[in-house]
């Protein structure tokens, strides 16, 4: 239904003021650098740790329960970089209380443009990162109901008042079929599950 990048950020006096300087400050102090999440296994923590293995630097994971509770911890100084979603951080960006260093997709954000993507700094490379919504039904529920569903929320997704709504709020509409979906989810599955494996974290059921 839609997708969402997500924002590298930190404190405006923090001394990095790139993802390149952010880098080169991890890679001179391994573990040193701490970065806040929305919590254990989310996906800014495991968009942090796949950037960590693109980067082939060491940082120290912060957990909360909240994003805004992780973004109370790097605007007090208890850690220095968040990795959260637009949505999360547009407003503390705009009012200058966060700092940019980059965005995790592969193009600029209409609504950042000048703020860099992860892949322009050169050193995260094949870095390209979105958390994503979709809408699910019960396991044998009929293909006539499912097929009924997806054209339902696909003509709903095209009210340009709702697009303009979930724009403004930091989301990008993406429609798909069921069948692509799908795949697009087994796809995913393997890239996080192969982020997990890397990084040691412990598969729970």
């Amino acid at each position: 239904m839609a997708t969402q990048t997500l924002v590298i950020a930190t404190r405006p006096d923090y001394p990095a003021k790139s993802l390149a300087d952010l880098i080169k400050a991890a890679q001179s102090e391994p573990g040193k650098i701490s970065y806040a999440s929305a919590g254990f296994g989310a996906v800014q923590h495991m968009s942090a740790e796949l950037f960590s293995q693109s980067a082939k630097v060491k940082m120290l994971h912060v957990p909360f329960r909240t994003s805004p509770d992780a973004i109370t911890a790097v605007l007090s100084k208890q850690v220095q970089v968040i990795f959260d979603t637009t949505a999360a951080v547009l407003g503390q960006l705009q009012a200058g209380e966060l700092k940019a260093l980059a965005v995790t997709s592969k193009a600029r954000l209409p609504k950042l443009p000048n703020v860099p993507t992860a892949l322009e700094s050169g050193l995260v490379p094949g870095y390209d990162v979105s958390t994503w919504y979709g809408m699910f039904a019960p396991k044998g529920t009929p293909r006539p109901v499912i097929d009924k569903l997806n054209q339902t929320i696909t003509t709903a997704l095209k009210d340009q008042s709702l697009v303009e709504r979930m724009d403004k709020a930091g989301f990008e509409v993406q429609t798909s079929t069921p069948d692509a979906f799908g795949k697009f989810m087994a796809s995913e599955m393997k890239r996080w599950n192969d982020v997990r494996v890397a990084a040691g974290i412990e598969q729970i059921n």
